[in-house]
């Protein structure tokens, strides 16, 4: 019997246990970027150790978006951190 922290592969990727935070829309983008708070929002999951963490749905384009303060990837502009 399996249970809730026994690991779980699908395909070729294996998730150290069958615990998953949802994603979550936080309405906290400013043009489409993702900021601090993201950051630690999503850390905060993290310390938990679940086995996935998804983030908030992501627009392609502007019109995609659920609120003008989600993410999206239409700009051409990135944070200095993330810069190739």
């Amino acid at each position: 019997m399996n249970t809730l922290f026994d690991p779980l592969t699908i395909g070729s990727v294996t998730f150290q246990n069958r615990i998953w935070v949802s994603p979550m829309c936080q309405y906290s983008a400013t043009d489409g970027l993702i900021s601090d708070w993201h950051q630690a929002h999503l850390n905060a999951f993290a310390t938990g150790g679940p086995g996935l963490i998804m983030v908030e749905a992501t627009g392609v384009v502007p019109e995609g978006r659920i609120s003008i303060a989600c993410t999206s990837l239409h700009t051409q502009h990135m944070p200095m951190h993330l810069n190739p």
